[in-house]
């Protein structure tokens, strides 16, 4: 073996080899060795070792939802100086690692790989836009809305023109809540595709939405969580996907969502 080689620094991914157990003879021995004899070896192998943490884990949910071949094909457009192509295409916790930890100190963000994935997961089970139509209403107070007139006339032309947007018959009977009043409907937009916005004012628990975008996710159940401290209640048909949210408590969330999904239904 030459001088050169015993003494170079081995890939970040030789090293979490290592640190996983995965060399074995002469190999494990000469990076055995540079750990004990050079510092910087030994710095960048306790660096590695730390991030035993949270570093696979954390991406293992997204890893499972994006396939591998997206992520060869983000690491694929990379300078071959930066990433090194792993041996084996597995995606394992060992290549996964070198590769992202090769990344931040190339100077190239880890986190847009992280967030490219992130967001077609998120995009993949409707997260997103819920979040995003959560944030929005948070801006809201009693105030935003009590002054907005109840005109009608106004409204039913404010829900005839977002139903031909979204696709979608909005007749002012199907959106109504009991003892809430309604405010208005107004089309923005999200990701490029037109969202309609259906607001509320409950006396009670202050601004309430429901929002609507085309959706071609299938049918889906009402299910509920929370964001940004409001509840929300969300479904989906064949053709449209649904939030409501609002401080309103969960069960009344619930069964204000199941009366709107039969009533747009109808």
């Amino acid at each position: 073996m030459s001088d050169l080689k015993q003494h170079e620094m081995p890939s970040d991914e030789l090293l979490v080899a290592f640190l996983d157990g995965e060399l074995n003879g002469e190999e494990r021995l000469r990076i055995d060795g540079l750990i004990k004899s050079d510092p910087a070896v030994a710095a960048r192998y306790d660096f590695l070792a730390r991030s035993e943490m949270p570093f696979f884990d954390a991406f293992e949910p997204l890893l499972e939802n994006a396939p591998a071949s997206d992520l060869e094909a983000i690491l694929a457009g990379l300078p071959s100086s930066i990433v090194a192509e792993p041996q084996a295409r597995n995606w394992n916790r060992r290549s996964f690692v070198a590769a992202a930890i090769a990344l931040i100190f190339a100077g190239v963000a880890v986190d847009r790989t992280y967030l490219r994935i992130k967001d077609a997961h998120e995009e993949s089970d409707g997260s997103e836009w819920r979040s995003v139509v959560a944030e929005y209403l948070t801006l809201y107070t009693a105030d935003t809305l009590a002054d907005v007139a109840s005109d009608p006339t106004a409204q039913v032309a404010q829900l005839r023109s977002l139903g031909d947007k979204l696709g979608l018959d909005l007749p002012v009977s199907a959106i109504a809540l009991p003892d809430i009043a309604f405010k208005r409907a107004q089309l923005l937009q999200y990701d490029g595709r037109p969202l309609g916005q259906i607001a509320y004012l409950d006396p009670a628990h202050g601004p309430l939405a429901l929002c609507i975008v085309k959706s071609a996710r299938g049918a889906n159940a009402p299910q509920v969580e929370k964001r940004y401290g409001m509840n929300v209640v969300y479904w989906s048909d064949q053709t449209h996907g649904y939030v409501l949210v609002g401080h309103n408590p969960l069960d009344q969330l619930s069964a204000l969502a199941e009366h709107l999904r039969t009533a747009i239904r109808a």
